[in-house]
């Protein structure tokens, strides 16, 4: 999910971040998929 959503590269989660990072990559994810929920409901 953080790959495909470009957060960060494979390369990158493997050598650069952290286990604290990805965590963080995924709360960022989770909350951009709820602001999105949220635009789209208002829109209806």
């Amino acid at each position: 999910m953080v790959v495909s959503r470009k957060y960060a590269t494979l390369h990158e989660l493997q050598t650069v971040y952290g286990a604290e990072d990805l965590y963080d990559f995924l709360e960022i994810v989770v909350v951009d998929a709820a602001n999105e929920r949220t635009l789209n409901e208002r829109k209806d």
